[in-house]
C-alpha cells in the first residue's frame, strides 16, 4: 500500500546554529513519504546557506523539496507561505529551531487514519523543552494537555489556556487555507489560528512526547508583555467573530484573570492606568465584558513593550 505524502513546512528565520540539528531530526523520521517546503524569511545570518548544504546531501530522503529565500515578511506571512507550497493533505508545522522525535510523523498519520474523520483539522502532540545547547529544559510548572483524542469544541479549553505546542502540530492543508491561515496583523498568530479552526473543526490530541521545544533569548515567547498584549488583542478578535459563544461567567472569571495579569506587567512603567484598571475589574461583576475591554488593555501593553 501506498502511504500518503506528507509535508514538513519550515518557516525559518535567523538561526543558522539551530537549523542543522532541526532538518537532521526530519530527515530521522521512521514514515517515508515526505517532502520538505522551506523557506528562509531573509535572515541576516547563514540560516539559508546551512540549509541549502545540509539537504543537498539529504535530497534523497525526500520525493520534493522546495527551499527558497524571501525578503522579510514576518512570521506569520512566512508560515502562510510554506504552507501554501505544500502538496501534501497534512502539514507538520516546524520552528526552525525545534526539533521532531524520529516517530512524530508516523504516529500522528496512524492516529488521523485511525480516527478516519473528515472534518479533523488539527493533530498536536506533547513537547518537551530543550535548551540553545541540546541540554533538557525543567520548568518549575507541571505540564497541562488538552484531553486526548479528537474535541469538536477545543475552544472552551483554547480560550482559556493554549495546550497547542507548535512543533508538535499537524495542519490539514484545505482547512488551515480556508480559515484564512496565519493572520499577519496580531503579533501572537497561532491562538488566534487555532481558536478559528476549533469553532469549525476538530482538534485532536495524540498523548506523547513526539518533539522538542527549543528556548532561548531570541524565542518571541520571551517577550512576555508583548506576548500578553497579543492575547488580548487575539481574545478581542474572537469575540467579535464568535458572540456568545463563552458562557458570561466564564468569560467574566477569564477577563478578570487577564486585568490582573496587565497590572502585572504594567503597575511600574505605566502607573496612571490604575484608574482604568480598577474601573474595569469592577465592572466585570456586573457585566459580561466586550471585545472592546479587550483591545484596549491590549493596546496600553502593546504601546508600552520597549
Amino acid at each position: 500500500m501506498t502511504l500518503p505524502l506528507v509535508s514538513i513546512a519550515i518557516p525559518a528565520y535567523r538561526h543558522a546554529r539551530y537549523i542543522e540539528t532541526c532538518l537532521a531530526s526530519v530527515c530521522a523520521q521512521t514514515y517515508p513519504e515526505l517532502e520538505l517546503v522551506l523557506i528562509d524569511d531573509g535572515s541576516p545570518d547563514d540560516t539559508f546557506e546551512v540549509a541549502k548544504r545540509f539537504l543537498d546531501a539529504h535530497r534523497d530522503r525526500f520525493r520534493r523539496i522546495v527551499l527558497e529565500r524571501h525578503e522579510n515578511r514576518g512570521v506569520s506571512a512566512n508560515s502562510n507561505a510554506c504552507i501554501e507550497a505544500c502538496s501534501g493533505e497534512w502539514v507538520h508545522l516546524l520552528g526552525s529551531d525545534d526539533r521532531l522525535y524520529p516517530e512524530k510523523v508516523a504516529h500522528i498519520q496512524a492516529a488521523i487514519t485511525e480516527w478516519n474523520l473528515p472534518d479533523l483539522a488539527l493533530v498536536h502532540t506533547d513537547t518537551d523543552t530543550i535548551d540553545a545547547d541540546e541540554n533538557p529544559h525543567t520548568s518549575r510548572h507541571k505540564a497541562r494537555h488538552a484531553p486526548p483524542g479528537p474535541d469538536h469544541a477545543a475552544y472552551r479549553w483554547l480560550f482559556h489556556r493554549n495546550l497547542i505546542s507548535n512543533p508538535s502540530i499537524a495542519l490539514r492543508r484545505d482547512a488551515f487555507i480556508t480559515s484564512g491561515g496565519f493572520d499577519p496583523t496580531l503579533p501572537l498568530e497561532d491562538i488566534d489560528c487555532w481558536l478559528r479552526l476549533s469553532t469549525r473543526y476538530a482538534i485532536a490530541r495524540v498523548p506523547e512526547v513526539l518533539a522538542s521545544y527549543r528556548k532561548h533569548p531570541g524565542n518571541s515567547l520571551r517577550q512576555r508583555q508583548k506576548m500578553l498584549g497579543a492575547f488580548f488583542a487575539t481574545y478581542a478578535k474572537f469575540l467579535e467573530a464568535n458572540p456568545g459563544l463563552i458562557p458570561d461567567k466564564e468569560l467574566q472569571r477569564h477577563f478578570r484573570w487577564y486585568l490582573h495579569r496587565f497590572w502585572r506587567r504594567i503597575r511600574k512603567q505605566a502607573p496612571e492606568n490604575l484608574p482604568a484598571y480598577i474601573g474595569a475589574l469592577l465592572k466585570s461583576y456586573v457585566r459580561s465584558p466586550q471585545a472592546s475591554d479587550y483591545r484596549h488593555f491590549g493596546e496600553i501593553l502593546l504601546k508600552n513593550t520597549g
